[in-house]
């Protein structure tokens, strides 16, 4: 069987775990009563979360690269 358009992962990536971080991100903004300062605060989690997860792979990447392909 083969997936001409869209694969298995990425229905399970964006749909089901991606699920309960686009609620969060419309209960932010679409909620009531609104409160900017809880808006902001949780972008800025989310968003140092997602950097230092993401600074953090490419440092090991970089990392087994200089040990294993150094030369």
């Amino acid at each position: 069987m083969t997936w001409d358009v869209i694969n298995p992962g990425i229905w399970v990536i964006f749909g089901v775990i991606g699920l309960p971080v686009y609620t969060l991100f419309l209960g932010w903004f679409l909620g009531k009563p609104k409160r900017y300062s809880t808006t902001v605060l949780g972008l800025s989690v989310f968003a140092s979360l997602v950097l230092s997860l993401w600074g953090g792979l490419w440092a090991l990447t970089m990392l087994i690269r200089a040990v294993f392909f150094a030369g």
